[in-house]
């Protein structure tokens, strides 16, 4: 009796390991086959991720009045305390280096020969010549100006030791030579160490300016009449550009886009797709009519990245645009903006779209697109409306 219900026992605890050992197989299939249908729905979405069509509808994802298409930009965006933004004007201002430096640029583009035939080239000199260089009586490669004429600055252009100094002393229009040694450990084994002799020509020395009225009103006329006014022009020119990018990058920075919304980002994506194809075509257009073959063999050689790596590249790109476009929406809603006739006068100008080409701009980037950068307008105007600036001169 005793070994027979042992036996029994025995039966049901191989009876149950063998269901279990049957439930856990069961399980374990059913993971296999959920894992199996994962891979390939994920296979799926991975093929479609990489599969964004491009455009070039710049005004994709919008309505025409500029607002992005069914989205409430305030249900994305956690806004800043864009009301009460300060700033100090010494920030925004044009310093006194900034204007020397940009005054010294427009002097030197309008360079103008002496007329002082007895005037003398001395170190520092800014000067125009021409110059071939020969070693043994022949000229060698990259020892001559062709004719083509050179500005240095004498004693900064880094030529040779006493070369520059021995174009001092000479006046426009004088043409001599000069002597000197190439160093040992010259760059261009062919001359180191050789002795040249160079044919010089001065075409000129220019003669300093000033920036007074009289400059003005001979070169820069139809921007001002007077220095002071072209100086006040081009400061409150600079000012007003610095507060705009310092407006923009605090609303930016300080507001939080919590979410997306996908179909606008996927726009974005395809804009971008659609301009590096453009460029891609463009690029081998001109090196087949120009070479007679293109330079990229496809664009996966232009772009450089797998599909993967670009499909990542051209989210980050949508969704920080879409980061910009999302807050400025947001503040035109939070604030219960409208679009002037202003701020569409306003997207022309940034572009130097005169009234003939308008149609032309219509066309090429959609109302969608001009309507939402007159929205960014309408609220950087806001903004500068708010703004407390301090140390603003009165």
């Amino acid at each position: 009796m005793g070994n027979t219900e042992a036996k029994k026992e025995k039966r049901r605890k191989a009876e149950k390991k063998a269901k279990l050992q049957k439930s856990i197989v069961t399980i374990a299939s059913i993971v296999v086959a959920l894992a199996v249908v994962g891979c390939i729905a994920w296979v799926v979405v991975y093929s479609l991720s990489f599969t964004v069509k491009e455009t070039d509808n710049y005004s994709v994802g919008l309505e025409q009045n500029g607002m992005i298409s069914g989205v409430k930009a305030t249900d994305y965006v956690t806004l800043c305390d864009y009301n009460n933004i300060t700033a100090e004007y010494t920030d925004l201002a044009v310093s006194d280096e900034e204007l020397k430096s940009y005054l010294d640029g427009i002097l030197a583009d309008y360079k103008a020969y002496t007329m002082d035939l007895d005037r003398e080239v001395k170190k520092g000199d800014s000067i125009n010549i021409d110059y071939v260089g020969s070693i043994g009586g022949v000229e060698f490669d990259g020892g001559s100006t062709q004719g083509n004429g050179t500005d240095i600055v004498v004693g900064q252009a880094g030529f040779i030791d006493d070369f520059e100094e021995q174009l001092c002393g000479h006046k426009a229009g004088d043409k001599f030579a000069i002597n000197v040694t190439f160093p040992e450990d010259y760059g261009n084994a062919d001359v180191a160490g050789k002795d040249a002799v160079f044919q010089i020509t001065i075409n000129g020395i220019y003669e300093e300016q000033k920036f007074d009225d009289a400059f003005v009103q001979a070169n820069l006329s139809e921007e001002a009449r007077t220095a002071d006014a072209f100086i006040k022009k081009y400061k409150d020119e600079q000012y007003e550009k610095n507060l705009n990018e310092f407006l923009q990058e605090y609303v930016n920075e300080n507001s939080k886009v919590n979410s997306y919304p996908e179909s606008y980002v996927k726009g974005l994506m395809a804009l971008t797709k659609g301009s590096d194809i453009n460029q891609f075509n463009s690029y081998n257009q001109y090196y087949t009519s120009t070479y007679g073959q293109p330079m990229y063999s496809s664009f996966d050689e232009y772009i450089g990245l797998d599909k993967k790596e670009y499909y990542a590249q051209l989210r980050a790109q949508a969704e920080k645009l879409a980061d910009q476009m999302l807050v400025y929406q947001a503040i035109y809603e939070d604030a219960g903006l409208t679009v002037t006739d202003r701020n569409v006068e306003d997207v022309y100008g940034s572009y130097g779209i005169t009234e003939q080409f308008r149609p032309q701009m219509v066309e090429t980037y959609g109302e969608g697109f001009l309507n939402q950068s007159a929205i960014m307008f309408a609220v950087l105007d806001y903004l500068k409306e708010h703004v407390t600036i301090n140390g603003m001169p009165k």
